[in-house]
């Protein structure tokens, strides 16, 4: 069983995407989503939710090793329960990505990565109505743009270092809930 990891440029998909197919696999798979983490932790009008609240509101990406120590903490658990992992917008930054490869090594579990790809025009079309549903605070014009420098710089070169080891598929998110889904689980071999 291999485990898999959901990345794409904001409002690409990725967790509509990541949701159905674990809906449909949950007696097999946990699922991970970072950002709803974050957004739980920010919650809290507490040190450590002021502290994320801050960072993400602006745009960034809270500091590395605390989503390097939920990863490693949610490896832990998927190993001990013996079912495979769905990871939603995680790694994001090429420090993430080495303790990734390092990790599912460790723990000897196979893994691909898919990208979402969706042109920059359309995600913050997607994200700027998000953003009038939702009413997250984050999704702001200033933020969205942040973000979306933040992929290009930090996670697409990411993504690029698991290309170079036989490990993405990429999916084209520019189409109905649907075919992405038809599209996904193609691919996957579902």
């Amino acid at each position: 069983m291999k485990d898999f990891f959901f990345l794409g440029i904001q409002g690409c998909g990725k967790g509509t995407q990541g949701k159905l197919l674990f809906k449909e696999f949950a007696d097999q798979y946990d699922y991970l989503e970072m950002g709803q983490l974050f957004r739980a932790i920010m919650s809290n009008d507490n040190i450590i939710g002021n502290f994320a609240k801050n960072i993400v509101n602006s745009g960034g990406l809270v500091p590395h090793f605390v989503s390097l120590d939920w990863f490693h903490t949610t490896l832990q658990i998927v190993k001990n329960k013996k079912v495979g992992l769905m990871v939603d917008g995680f790694p994001r930054a090429m420090e993430q990505a080495e303790f990734v490869i390092k990790k599912m090594e460790e723990y000897g579990r196979d893994f691909v990565v898919v990208h979402f790809e969706l042109s920059k025009e359309k995600s913050i079309e997607r994200m700027m109505k998000r953003a009038q549903i939702e009413n997250r605070a984050d999704d702001t014009l200033e933020a969205m743009h942040t973000r979306i420098d933040t992929f290009i710089h930090e996670t697409l070169p990411v993504i690029k270092r698991f290309e170079a080891l036989g490990k993405v598929i990429t999916v084209n998110a520019d189409a109905s809930i649907e075919d992405v889904q038809k599209e996904l689980k193609t691919k996957l071999g579902f």
